[in-house]
């Protein structure tokens, strides 16, 4: 069995391409960074360490190989591997789906019968659906009926933390945690069903989806926009900030009540959810910069993100929100001149004012109620978070 792996970054890595290697594929990383490629070509593989609370372990990955995802080559590779799986962002998915479609062009044009999944492990609500609406943008409708026949893609919902180890440029080994879920919805796949270690298969798959986006990566971001705002460099250090930690937990407890009221979830399980989060965010091991978890703040504030949509969901279900307001406002005040997105808002900000600029990024009504709790928020959240 051959795997091709978009996205040789941390998650692509340390998570899926580890798991993949384990069950017994032949993996084969596709990346832009050359000379991740070349380390990964002349390596031949790379170490993971492991580490909890009563855990340390490392393991060496062997066997692999990487291709530049502009190299001309990895069209003849979708066109005959078995599965095919992305962590490369949400924004990086259109060009993907470009070098897919192509794939699959030759693939029928070979008359190969063979079943292939596609499997899009990113942190976006069914990131695979939205994925093979792409790929259809790119092919010619007499292949739809090929592609709906013989490729599968499964939405799933992953969930592990892998900090930079030093510096982006060293590709010898990671740091994972303990803690690691992806759940893939069952009934996506064609043919056979692949035999993936630490792979959980689903019928209720969305209720996983927004419960990991909407509580770890909610409290996640929320932690890292008002650490920013405190100049702390971590999310062990903002998470051990007493006012910090408070609207953290306050704002996943609300978003975790509209999970509980849209998805009948079990609220003690889900409150101890919860807590396995906290105690993730204070690993030492793990301590994930704040920067990269508030990096590309333009998705995260979307409404159907991990932002807005537990606030709308609060306001639809009549739940108090007064916490998440207080995370979305620190999101408006990030800004970064190493991320494009985020010195893109602040421009907005200055330009057009707060109350347009949530409006256009949020699609928001003009005169909701939440658009003016924000704003509020906005204005005095400096004040009351230093």
């Amino acid at each position: 069995m051959k795997a091709l792996h978009f996205g040789a970054g941390n998650i692509g890595r340390g998570f899926i391409g580890k798991v993949l290697s384990e069950s017994g594929f032949k993996v084969i990383f596709s990346d832009i960074d050359q000379n991740l490629i070349d380390f990964i070509n002349s390596n031949k593989g790379y170490s993971v360490r492991t580490v909890g609370s009563n855990l340390d372990n490392t393991v060496n990955v062997k066997n692999v190989s990487a291709i530049n995802s502009n190299n001309p080559k990895i069209i003849p590779m979708i066109a005959t591997v078995n599965l095919i799986t992305t962590a490369v962002g949400p924004i990086a998915l259109d060009a993907v789906a470009m070098i897919i479609a192509q794939g699959i062009i030759l693939k029928i044009k070979t008359q190969s019968i063979q079943p292939l999944n596609i499997i899009a492990c990113e942190n976006k609500i069914q990131a695979s659906s939205f994925l093979k609406k792409a790929v259809l943008e790119k092919l010619s409708t007499k292949y739809y009926d090929y592609l709906n026949q013989y490729i599968g893609f499964i939405d799933c919902s992953i969930d592990t933390i892998i900090p930079i180890v030093h510096n982006n440029k060293n590709y010898s080994f990671l740091i994972t945690e303990e803690f690691k879920e992806w759940i893939v919805n069952t009934n996506q796949f064609k043919g056979n069903l692949p035999k993936i270690i630490n792979m959980t298969l689903s019928n209720n798959l969305n209720a996983f989806i927004e419960r990991k986006l909407f509580t770890l990566n909610t409290g996640h971001a929320i932690a890292a926009y008002l650490g920013l705002i405190k100049k702390y460099k971590t999310i062990k250090d903002a998470i051990l900030d007493k006012k910090i930690r408070f609207i953290v937990r306050c704002a996943m407890e609300e978003s975790g009540a509209v999970l509980i009221k849209r998805y009948n979830f079990n609220k003690k399980d889900h409150l101890s959810y919860i807590n396995s989060i906290f105690v993730r965010f204070e690993n030492p091991f793990i301590s994930d910069t704040l920067e990269r978890i508030g990096r590309n703040p333009l998705q995260k504030l979307a409404r159907n993100e991990r932002l807005i949509k537990p606030l709308l969901g609060s306001i639809e279900y009549g739940l108090p929100y007064f916490n998440l307001v207080k995370g979305i406002a620190a999101a408006f005040h990030y800004k970064n001149k190493n991320d494009l997105e985020s010195m893109k808002i602040s421009s907005l900000i200055k330009k057009q004012g707060i109350k347009k600029s949530l409006i256009d990024i949020c699609s928001l009504s003009i005169n909701s109620k939440e658009v003016y709790s924000i704003v509020l928020e906005y204005e005095s959240i400096l004040k009351t978070i230093i």
